[in-house]
């Protein structure tokens, strides 16, 4: 019999491995944690203007959509109120409660689920499935929480947009890229013009094509 998480092989008839059953521990502890904090992201950043030429952008929203999103009732509260919900079925127990603040939802949802991990973890026929979605829901969270620093700038965007106005737009190199896009302008720089960008020389990209 395998882990239905992992399918590491198991000793014992169980729906989970101890790896498996210590990282939902885990992350049923940290969630309700990481749903206070995010009100502290709802609003994003400041706007910035990189390049030389100031770039034409729409009016940010009022509040980052993605925290908001996971903040709301479709989001964390309701993956972990339907995990509850479903555990507490497969054990022939009536529907939870669903009272109070989200906040509070979200701590009594994740605590439900914790006191009956033991059980969850050797006879929940949806053990699996509930360790993969809190871990990706845990991750989400925590991409929220500490987001990825930005891929690194070679330069701008050196594309003339007609009677000399250059794009000017910044230019950043992702992980794996062969070939940077200007997000503004669409013009495409290979490799061999990277240096010319990162010089801040203004010469045509030779091979870029808008």
């Amino acid at each position: 019999m395998s882990c239905t998480a992992c399918t590491a092989p198991l000793d014992t008839a169980a729906q989970l491995c101890t790896a498996c059953t210590r990282g939902l521990d885990a992350r049923l502890t940290e969630l309700p944690g990481q749903y206070l904090l995010l009100a502290d992201h709802l609003r994003p950043g400041a706007a910035r203007s990189d390049g030389p030429v100031a770039l034409v952008r729409e009016a940010p929203l009022p509040v980052h959509e993605d925290v908001l999103t996971m903040r709301a009732e479709g989001g964390m509260v309701s993956v972990l109120e339907s995990w509850r919900e479903a555990m507490q079925d497969a054990h022939g127990w009536g529907r939870p409660a669903r009272t109070g603040t989200i906040e509070h939802r979200v701590l009594a949802a994740a605590r439900g689920l914790r006191i009956n991990l033991d059980w969850i973890a050797e006879s929940f026929p949806g053990a699996g499935d509930l360790a993969c979605e809190i871990r990706a829901l845990a991750s989400q969270a925590h991409a929220l929480l500490d987001p990825a620093p930005p891929a690194p700038r070679v330069g701008d965007c050196a594309a003339d947009l007609g009677d000399g106005d250059i794009c000017g737009a910044p230019l950043r190199v992702p992980a794996g890229t062969a070939s940077i896009r200007c997000r503004r302008c669409g013009t495409d720089y290979p490799p061999h013009t990277w240096m010319t960008l990162a010089t801040g020389a203004w010469a045509p990209p030779t091979g870029a094509a808008a």
